[in-house]
C-alpha cells in the first residue's frame, strides 16, 4: 500500500561508541570478545575499551581448558626444520552453560608445548628443549621467559634437573611429560588488581624437578634463582600481600619468603615456617573403612577474603578394569585408578603460626589444580554451588603413568554436603591430554 512507510532496519554497525562502552561495562571479558566478532566497528571500540588504563575487568567464572575432541587430539608435526613438535588445539568447557567452546577466543591457532601451569589468564608452556613461555588464549598474547634453570648448574645437576624430565619424556620414562619438570609455575604480579603484567616489576615463580625445588625469575633480570626451603618437596606456591608462600608435599609445611622490603627483587628473606595439622588420621580410617589401596593427599594455598587458606585433598587410590572402545584392541587393562574423596580447609594464622580448620566457606567457591588457586564470591560465579571446591586433576604422577588413563579427577566438593559431584562428564574419554586447567579470561 503506497501509504505505508516501511521502517528502516537498525544498522548495528552505526551504534555510537558510548552506547557500546556503557554495554560492555556491564559484560565479562568472554562476552566482549563475543561482541568485539559483530563487526569491525564493534572491534575497534571493544580493543579501545580494554586497552583503556580504566578498565578492570568484571569477575567471572574460570574457563576450564579441556581436551579437544578426540578426533582433534594432540599431535606431532614437523616444523620447518624438520623437528617434531607437539600442537595442541584450544578448547574451553563453560561452567555457567555446560557446554565447550572452539571458537571464543580471537586468538584462534594452536600452541605448542605441554602446558605446566595457569596464572591471572596465562598458560605456561614449556618446550622440549626446557624453554619456558606464557601464551594468553584470549589476546593471543606471548611472553617468552628468558631465564634458564640450566644457569649455574653443574653438568651432572644440568642433566639430572633438566634433560631427564624433557616434555617429551624420551629419556627416562617414569617422568613422562613437563609437568614431572615443572610442577607448578605461578606469576608473581605486582599490581594484582590490574592483572595485568609489567615487565619490570613482575616475575614467576616455579615448582621444579618434580616438586623438589623452588624457584623464581624477574622478567627484567632474567635469572632464575631457588628459594632454599627447609622442607622440600612442595605441592603448591602462592603469592600474597608481597609474600610467596609455598607448602611442602609432606606434613604439610607452609613455608614464607618477603619480598616486600624491595618489591619482588632477587634478595627475598625467609620468614617464617608453620607446622601443618594434616588429617592423616581422618585419611588412615577412610581408607580402611573403604578397603582402598591407598589414600594420598594434596596440599593447595589459596587466599580468600583477604586471609591465607590450607586445603588438603584426600585422594582414593584403587585397582580396577579400565577399557576404552578407542583403546588398543579394545582390550580391558587393569590399572591403578584414583579419585578425590574429601577436602579439608584451613586458615593460617600467621601472626600466631597456626593452622585453624574451617567447616565452611561462606559465599565463597575455589577453583584448584594445576592453576594458580583461585577464590572467587559465588555472586561473580554463575553457574556455581556456594561453600565448595571446583577441582582438576592435580595427580601428576598418577595422571602422567599411563597411556590410557589419567586427567580425569575432576569435580566439585561441597563442604556442607561433604561430597564429591561432577561438573564435566570424563567417563568416556581415553586419556585427558592435555590435562584439564582453570583459565581466568584475561585481555591482557
Amino acid at each position: 500500500m503506497a501509504g505505508i512507510k516501511r521502517k528502516r532496519e537498525a544498522d548495528w554497525c552505526e551504534v555510537g561508541s558510548d552506547i557500546l562502552e556503557s554495554i560492555m561495562r556491564r559484560l565479562c571479558f568472554v562476552d566482549i570478545l563475543r561482541m568485539k566478532r559483530a563487526c569491525r566497528w564493534w572491534f575497534s571500540v571493544g580493543e579501545s575499551y580494554t586497552s583503556s588504563p580504566s578498565y578492570l575487568p568484571c569477575f567471572q567464572t574460570p574457563w576450564l581448558l579441556i581436551p579437544p575432541p578426540e578426533e582433534e587430539e594432540e599431535e606431532d608435526e614437523d616444523d620447518d626444520k624438520g623437528e617434531r613438535k607437539s600442537i595442541i588445539s584450544l578448547c574451553f568447557f563453560n561452567l555457567d552453560e555446560k557446554k565447550p567452546y572452539r571458537d571464543v577466543c580471537l586468538c584462534r591457532e594452536v600452541y605448542e608445548g605441554r602446558c605446566v601451569g595457569s596464572s591471572h589468564g596465562w598458560l605456561f608452556l614449556l618446550d622440549k628443549t626446557a624453554n619456558l613461555s606464557l601464551f594468553n588464549p584470549f589476546s593471543g598474547a606471548r611472553i617468552q621467559v628468558e631465564g634458564s634453570l640450566k644457569e649455574g648448574r653443574s653438568e651432572e645437576e644440568e642433566l639430572f634437573d633438566v634433560d631427564s624430565y624433557t616434555a617429551d619424556g624420551t629419556k627416562y620414562k617414569k617422568y613422562k611429560g613437563g609437568r614431572a619438570f615443572i610442577s607448578k609455575a605461578i606469576l608473581m604480579m605486582s599490581d594484582i588488581c590490574k592483572k595485568k603484567i609489567n615487565k619490570d616489576k613482575d616475575g614467576v615463580v616455579l615448582i621444579y624437578r618434580g616438586g623438589e625445588k623452588l624457584a623464581f625469575c624477574m622478567f627484567n633480570d632474567g635469572r632464575f634463582m631457588d628459594l632454599h626451603g627447609a622442607h622440600e618437596s612442595y605441592n603448591d606456591v602462592i603469592c600474597y600481600d608481597n609474600l610467596v608462600c609455598a607448602i611442602s608435599q609432606f606434613y604439610g609445611f607452609v613455608e614464607v619468603w618477603d619480598f616486600s622490603t624491595t618489591g619482588f627483587s632477587p634478595s627475598p628473606t625467609k620468614v617464617m615456617d608453620i607446622r601443618s595439622c594434616l588429617p592423616l588420621k581422618k585419611a588412615i580410617e577412610f581408607q580402611k573403612s573403604t578397603r582402598q589401596v591407598c589414600c594420598s593427599y594434596h596440599s593447595y594455598l589459596v587466599e580468600s577474603c583477604g586471609e591465607l587458606l590450607s586445603i588438603v585433598r584426600i585422594v582414593s587410590e584403587f585397582m580396577d578394569v579400565h577399557v576404552h572402545e578407542n583403546g588398543k584392541d579394545n582390550q580391558p587393562k587393569k590399572i591403578r585408578l584414583y579419585k578425590t574423596v574429601m577436602f579439608y580447609v584451613y586458615r593460617v594464622d600467621l601472626h600466631h603460626k597456626i593452622l585453624v580448620e574451617m567447616e565452611s566457606l561462606g559465599d565463597q567457591v575455589l577453583f584448584l589444580g594445576g592453576n594458580n588457586s583461585i577464590s572467587l564470591r559465588v555472586e561473580d560465579c554463575p553457574g556455581c554451588i556456594k561453600d565448595s571446591i571446583y577441582f582438576t586433576d592435580s595427580y601428576w604422577e598418577r595422571a602422567d603413568e599411563d597411556d590410557s588413563y589419567g586427567g580425569h579427577d575432576m569435580g566439585y566438593y561441597n563442604l556442607k554436603d561433604k561430597c564429591v559431584k561432577p561438573f564435566y562428564d570424563t567417563l568416556h574419554r581415553y586419556k585427558m591430554k592435555p590435562t584439564p586447567f582453570w583459565v581466568l579470561p584475561n585481555p591482557w
